[in-house]
């Protein structure tokens, strides 16, 4: 189970709200990284010229890493396989 908070681009954020949050079931054996960032991005969509970018929280690190490839993704399902619980933040962001 995913926990994701899904952040928009700071500077045309609505007021009203910076962020929402919501779960997904992910089979970490079968999902690559495309898959995963598209499944994302078709459920909720960027604006124009913006590009998804996901992040999780490393509890040991307390930092948050960028998953950018297959092997960050597997990595990260790697480190939280006892709580199956992952906190992800995803940003849309513009692409420079």
């Amino acid at each position: 189970l995913l926990k994701i908070k899904l952040f928009g681009n700071k500077k045309k954020v609505r007021q009203d709200f910076r962020c929402f949050c919501f779960e997904m079931v992910i089979d970490s054996d079968l999902t690559n990284h495309k898959d995963f960032i598209d499944d994302i991005v078709n459920k909720y969509p960027p604006c124009y010229l913006e590009v998804a970018h996901a992040q999780y929280y490393d509890h040991v690190m307390k930092s948050f890493p960028e998953v950018e490839t297959d092997q960050q993704l597997m990595c990260m399902f790697e480190k939280h396989s006892k709580t199956k619980v992952v906190d992800m933040f995803i940003s849309h962001c513009d692409a420079s």
